[in-house]
């Protein structure tokens, strides 16, 4: 009897999986209707909902639909984390097309914007990770409309290893992103991650970002210039490098 359940729960899963894969929409939809746990039903074995599967696919309007799906009685499940820690919403801050998702699971869970990863990272910390600007505010919107504590806040910006946004942002080298955040986070620049180096410093450390003047990105030396005229010690290796322009 147990084994005829497993092979019936093996053929569901298959055939949602595929329907997944192949973007066969009204197919998912109708399989998540046949079982119980509808869209927060677990697909794989690292513990991902056929949410989490058809966000990470860049599925919008897919997800969006099963999001209509669910019964008001299932919207705490959403807090559900894979083996990764993520919940759905982290899957959703890796694309700027995807905003319109983040809204309705913030909606429906609003805690999701304070749950953290198994790097201690919020879904906010994500989205700079990725460098995805428009998430980003987004996300940093709803952050300070619901939190006013500045302790809490500055929780968003971190993650165990010490690494803030900031820190994450010039090392993918998204500095437009970057720029956004010191603008508006300016203790962030002297912040110092777990080897004890400032995100200014990182950059520093980085000869590719100023090997040749002509192709250094506008974003780059727009950040440099902004960053001067805050309030912080501008570091004397980056500041020759600024000199030489």
């Amino acid at each position: 009897m147990a084994l005829t359940a497993d092979v019936a729960k093996h053929r569901y899963n298959k055939d949602l999986f595929n329907a997944l894969t192949r973007g066969e929409e009204d197919k998912v939809i109708q399989l998540c209707r046949e079982n119980p746990e509808g869209p927060l039903h677990v697909l794989s074995l690292h513990k991902d909902t056929v949410l989490h599967v058809a966000t990470y696919s860049k599925r919008k309007d897919l997800v969006l639909n099963l999001l209509q799906e669910l019964p008001e009685g299932q919207f705490a499940k959403l807090t559900h984390q894979n083996d990764a820690g993520n919940t759905v919403l982290h899957e959703a801050v890796t694309s700027d097309r995807t905003v319109k998702v983040a809204t309705e699971l913030l909606l429906k869970a609003p805690e999701l914007l304070s749950m953290h990863n198994q790097n201690g990272e919020t879904a906010l910390f994500c989205a700079a990770r990725y460098g995805k600007s428009k998430m980003y505010e987004y996300l940093d919107d709803e952050m300070n409309k619901s939190i006013k504590d500045p302790a809490e806040l500055k929780a968003f910006h971190y993650r165990d290893d010490k690494t803030t946004i900031l820190h994450l942002s010039i090392l993918n080298e998204y500095f437009s992103l970057a720029l956004l955040i010191a603008s508006k986070y300016e203790y962030l620049l002297n912040e110092k991650d777990d080897d004890g180096m400032t995100a200014l410093q990182l950059l520093a450390c980085n000869p590719a970002a100023f090997e040749d003047r002509r192709s250094t990105p506008v974003s780059l030396k727009r950040f440099f210039y902004s960053c001067m005229t805050l309030t912080f010690p501008v570091y004397t290796s980056c500041q020759k490098k600024i000199n030489k322009r």
